[in-house]
């Protein structure tokens, strides 16, 4: 009998059959398959220093430029700021973690890519993403899912945070970023250990989603 230990088998989902790669990527494994990969994660959340129409549209959001990175990494149990010139290090850090986020493949992570990130080798858990997925509603609010489940949003917005770059009011927007991923991982935490999130998108009843996160 061989001592050699089985190797992890994942689960793909369709979109990897309908690219000509012969390695999955992150978008190709179920979520499942993501958490058996890695042990430890990295909630991310960027701030820009421009909006979507001071670049020409969302085409262009590689123009925005980041302001503040901040994130939450699980192996040290530490919250991080990365300034613009300290990227190099998040980028990193997202290299050796499962990264999670609030629709980081939609913005967080196009917009480090001039900055040297190449998400294509990165596991990546898009929290929006899954909703999306298990929902059938796009676009859902991170202030929807965050005041349903831990009954708290956002403390800000990304247009504020914009304007305190143009003041150089950089602690404030250390702080909102901060919070936004305290929220975001307090939101995946709660899903991981209940296997359910909420949504509130009014003052009506929440709506309770189902969740395998972990």
């Amino acid at each position: 009998m061989s001592n050699t230990s089985a190797p992890t088998r994942i689960k793909l989902n369709p979109s990897y059959w309908r690219h000509l790669s012969c390695v999955p990527f992150s978008e190709d494994v179920v979520p499942s398959s993501l958490f058996l990969r890695h042990r430890h994660f990295l909630v991310i959340d960027v701030e820009t220093q421009r909006l979507v129409q001071d670049v020409g549209g969302w085409e262009h959001i590689d123009k925005l430029g980041i302001s503040v990175a901040c994130a939450y990494d699980s192996k040290t149990d530490k919250f991080l700021a990365f300034r613009e010139n300290e990227l190099k290090d998040l980028i990193e850090l997202c290299q050796e973690r499962l990264v999670i986020g609030y629709n980081i493949r939609g913005f967080d992570l196009p917009v480090m890519v001039p900055y040297g990130l190449d998400p294509k080798p990165l596991d990546v858990f898009d929290i929006m993403y899954d909703l999306e997925a298990l929902t059938r509603q796009r676009y859902l609010k991170l202030e929807a899912v965050a005041r349903g489940t831990l009954g708290t949003g956002k403390s800000a917005d990304g247009l504020q945070a914009v304007e305190w770059w143009k003041t150089g009011e950089i602690q404030k927007i250390i702080d909102y970023c901060m919070q936004d991923v305290k929220v975001t991982r307090d939101v995946f935490q709660f899903g991981r250990q209940n296997g359910f999130i909420r949504i509130q998108r009014s003052e009506n009843n929440p709506t309770d989603v189902r969740v395998q996160w972990n």
